[in-house]
């Protein structure tokens, strides 16, 4: 492919070559002087024309961003630090190896004497070739590398937003955990984690807590050019514990007929507790309502039987039990009546008096 682009050049440039020569030519004949004299401004003018196309044409063809005569390669890139060293080889079956030389891309040819090594980031290029005793010249090759010395950025992002209580930071067991890792120069190759005391492995997919309890999640990434990021860790609490809750009459019910009266003034407090992220908040509802926010003691004066429900929610979103309370509201007050009675009352003889006898 390289030949036929160079024939394709040589062959250009000596169409062009035939046009200038047509303006040289003494053997051109016009009818006047004048006539002569535009002719050959034009014939020069697009003599002119046709050696710039050709110039074009040939880099082009050739390209200016690759050192004219070296071989060319479609392989990628390779992706190395500047930690990374080549050493470079040759051999030859006649005269012997003279030397060997290298250079970096828009670099000057230089003897290759100890490893190389490419201390700027990015992508470039290194050039290198052989020479024998015989003064033979290898055609270059070039080998394509893009150099990073920087690690990945790593992080760890939880689906829900993490409750800290003292420091600690309360997740749901519901909760999952996507590691973001990032690389500009040569790109993320893989990413590890572990948690607890398990060993390391590859990360694919967001990870879920599934013990109750502290938890760490240690991670890091590694680019493709081996650089790896710093192992990170968070420490998460699972709470796996849903809260308790209770309703606490101010006075006690009074059960008769299989209901639970109220005294008059009974008012209800609502109580929950959470040992683990804490209590967030407290719903209740009174008979067909919609549950609501719980701000004070509840007081139930209507007659009637009513049901009073109740739950509460901690932190990390788990809900406890609904709790309930039947009672029944008695408001209206007993009627008592008096009648005379119409029986005379009896009046019992009182018992007779036994003589008492003097002691002697």
């Amino acid at each position: 492919m390289q030949a036929h682009k160079y024939l394709l050049a040589i062959l250009t440039i000596f169409f062009a070559g035939q046009i200038s020569a047509q303006v040289a030519d003494p053997k051109a004949t016009t009818s006047t002087k004048d006539q002569a004299i535009q002719k050959t401004e034009s014939t020069s003018t697009k003599a002119k024309d046709g050696v710039d196309k050709a110039e074009t044409t040939v880099k082009d063809l050739l390209g200016d961003k690759k050192e004219a005569g070296s071989s060319t390669t479609d392989a990628p890139a390779l992706f190395i630090t500047s930690k990374t060293s080549f050493s470079l080889d040759a051999k030859d079956d006649s005269s012997m190896i003279d030397f060997i030389e290298w250079k970096p891309k828009n670099g000057e040819y230089r003897r290759f004497t100890q490893p190389i090594r490419i201390s700027e980031e990015g992508l470039t290029e290194i050039y290198y070739r052989s020479v024998d005793k015989a003064g033979n010249a290898e055609t270059p090759k070039i080998l394509v590398v893009n150099v990073d010395n920087t690690a990945p950025r790593v992080s760890l992002v939880p689906q829900e937003q993490l409750f800290v209580l003292d420091g600690v930071p309360f997740a749901s067991k519901n909760n999952t955990y996507t590691i973001v890792a990032e690389d500009h120069q040569t790109g993320v190759e893989k990413v590890q984690f572990s948690i607890n005391q398990e060993p390391a492995k590859t990360y694919a997919d967001p990870i879920k807590l599934e013990v109750g309890g502290a938890n760490v999640i240690k991670y890091s990434a590694t680019d493709k050019s081996g650089n790896s990021s710093a192992e990170s860790s968070m420490i998460i609490t699972v709470d796996d514990v849903k809260p308790t809750i209770e309703i606490v009459p101010s006075y006690p019910l009074v059960e008769i007929n299989g209901k639970n009266f109220q005294r008059k003034g009974n008012v209800f407090y609502v109580n929950a507790t959470d040992k683990e992220s804490g209590v967030k908040k407290i719903l209740v509802k009174i008979d067909e309502e919609e549950f609501k926010p719980y701000v004070e003691a509840i007081a139930i004066e209507t007659q009637g039987d009513h049901v009073i429900k109740a739950m509460a929610v901690d932190n990390v979103g788990n809900q406890s039990d609904v709790v309930e309370v039947k009672l029944s509201v008695d408001l209206t007050p007993p009627t008592s009546t008096i009648q005379k009675s119409t029986e005379e009352p009896k009046v019992e003889a009182a018992p007779a008096t036994q003589p008492t006898t003097p002691a002697k």
